[in-house]
């Protein structure tokens, strides 16, 4: 069987395989936002890049992907007519993508200064320290969207939220739209933990995955579910303009 993201990083792979086992194909690594629990993951993050296209400026501006994922938001924002790149630290994400699309493989804190009209961060906000992310955004943009999930309340791993709208505001970004999307992304979580269930063979078999390591994995999920369902994490769609 050819995998093509079979090295990709531990445990994003074991994320594809589930998802392509199951439907075939992966068009996105975000979470998907459900109306309800029945639909269809696809369905639940297409709504997702709706969401963020509903915000966007007209093309042909200029916009950075920051966290391009496997290429798929790039290629529908350059289809629409937008100068768009798409960047992302890891190669092997670079080496999955079109190589038609407009995309580097750099980290965004060591991006130079080019200007951007909107930069955007789909779930890779979190991956970047909050102070980084707005001093550099602050270089090149007057305008970012995120869609990400934080730490709400209490102890977590994830940015806090109100120090992450504290350091936007430090760097001249004002807060323009705050969307609570908690409820909707929550599913997600629940879902992709009965597909590694279901597909345990699969993952043993052709990825090499042990019985430990998906044991582990379906634990941390429903820990991390719990901490949804405890409003200690939460899953927000936040503009900034400055």
């Amino acid at each position: 069987m050819s995998l093509p993201y079979r090295d990709f990083y531990y445990p994003l792979n074991v994320f594809m395989h589930v998802l392509t086992r199951e439907h075939g194909s992966v068009s996105y690594l975000h979470y998907g936002l459900f109306e309800n629990a029945n639909e269809p993951l696809t369905v639940a993050q297409e709504r997702s890049t709706q969401l963020l296209l509903a915000r966007l400026p007209q093309p042909p501006a200029r916009l950075l992907d920051a966290g391009t994922g496997l290429g798929t938001t790039l290629a529908r924002l350059t289809s629409l007519g937008y100068d768009a790149l798409g960047i992302t630290p890891d190669d092997k994400q670079i080496g999955f993508l079109d190589p038609s699309l407009n995309a580097r493989c750099i980290a965004f804190q060591h991006m130079g200064s080019e200007p951007f009209d909107t930069v955007i961060f789909q779930e890779s906000s979190q991956y970047i320290p909050t102070e980084a992310l707005f001093a550099k955004a602050a270089e090149i943009t007057r305008h970012v969207i995120v869609l990400d999930e934080f730490t709400i309340a209490n102890d977590g791993t994830l940015h806090r939220l109100d120090e992450f709208l504290a350091v936007a505001q430090q760097h001249g970004f004002a807060k323009t739209e705050e969307l609570d999307l908690t409820r909707q992304a929550a599913p997600t979580i629940t879902y992709v933990s009965s597909l590694i269930d279901k597909h345990r063979t699969a993952l043993r078999d052709d990825l090499g995955i042990t019985g430990e390591q998906i044991a582990e994995l379906i634990e941390s999920g429903a820990r991390y579910a719990d901490s949804y369902r405890r409003g200690t994490y939460g899953y927000r769609l936040l503009q900034f303009t400055r």
